[in-house]
């Protein structure tokens, strides 16, 4: 915990592998991000969970389905709560693939096809919980 004079309190923890993914198991939407030749791109995706590997799917030809060859990736998701000051958020840093889907589940709230399934095989996973005190007048 670190505090400042008339600042309040704000609480640091990190989490442990069980803890982010149980967190993980929560949530519905993380962020994907990867280098290619253009920079860095940053992208939404509605995921699942299946045998501590995430799991997306995809249209063909988009950004995200050129994930089914092996690229170095992070995925990350967070809940943040602007008016309590409070949240956690999960990083995993590893690589994608294909992945083996052997089920019609479908996880992507978008319309359209979506029949490429990309994975992503954690290296590290590492996660925070934070509060704190609220500060300005928003």
């Amino acid at each position: 915990m670190t505090s400042e004079p008339g600042q309040g309190v704000t609480y640091f923890s990190r989490l442990d592998a069980d803890e982010c993914w149980a967190l993980l198991a929560e949530a519905e939407v993380g962020r994907v991000a990867w280098a290619h030749a253009g920079g860095i791109l940053v992208i939404p995706a509605n995921y699942r969970i299946h045998d501590r590997t995430i799991e997306f799917q995809t249209t063909e030809g988009g950004a995200l389905s050129r994930l089914v060859e092996p690229t170095v990736v992070a995925f990350e998701v967070d809940e943040i709560d602007a008016e309590t000051a409070m949240g956690w958020s999960v990083l995993i840093q590893g690589q994608s693939g294909p992945a083996a889907v052997d089920s019609d589940e479908r996880v992507s709230w978008l319309d359209g096809e979506r029949p490429v399934w990309v994975a992503i095989t954690p290296g590290q996973i590492s996660g925070r919980v934070v509060s704190g005190t609220k500060r300005g007048g928003k």
